[in-house]
């Protein structure tokens, strides 16, 4: 199955993921592309994956811009969404601010593999958000976080479109 993954990364997180799933799937089958690359023909593909970090609750806006642009090529595909986000008890929500209930209509699957706050790579203000986040977590056993991707929710993602 010829599967295109696009994806944003802020700290790399998503980036390795989308490596992940493309291992997952058959690399060789896949081709990898950043956002801000030049995206090939979706229509050349038989399968389409968007990935994206989700910042604040919000997915990253050249990915929302991308989805808007290119929605009909993709209801016309088979399709997934995922996400990576740290916030464990946000990700239905984060799921249903970013997706609109026609892209969750038409998805194969919609999932998130977790996320990581990887502090050596996060500069200014970000920092001091993950800095408090962290804190909280530690302080507040209702406050989950993902500490680390979530391999398994990847390798179901992969099976789930294999099948298809």
């Amino acid at each position: 199955m010829k599967t295109l993954i696009i994806y944003s990364s802020k700290t790399g997180t998503t980036k390795r993921c989308a490596a992940l799933l493309a291992a997952n799937i058959g690399a060789d089958s896949c081709d990898l592309f950043e956002i801000s690359e030049k995206i090939p023909d979706i229509s050349d593909y038989e399968c389409v994956v968007i990935g994206s970090y989700v910042r604040m609750g919000v997915i990253d806006k050249k990915i929302s811009a991308f989805l808007q642009k290119h929605k009909e090529e993709l209801f016309e595909t088979k399709f997934g969404l995922f996400i990576c986000s740290c916030l464990a008890d946000k990700v239905s929500d984060s799921i249903t601010k970013n997706f609109s209930e026609e892209f969750m209509d038409h998805a194969a699957i919609i999932d998130s593999f977790g996320g990581e706050l990887p502090a050596d790579k996060i500069k200014g203000m970000d920092k001091i958000i993950v800095n408090s986040i962290i804190k909280i977590a530690k302080t507040d056993p209702t406050f989950k976080i993902f500490e680390k991707i979530i391999p398994e929710s990847i390798t179901n993602f992969a099976e789930v479109l294999k099948e298809m």
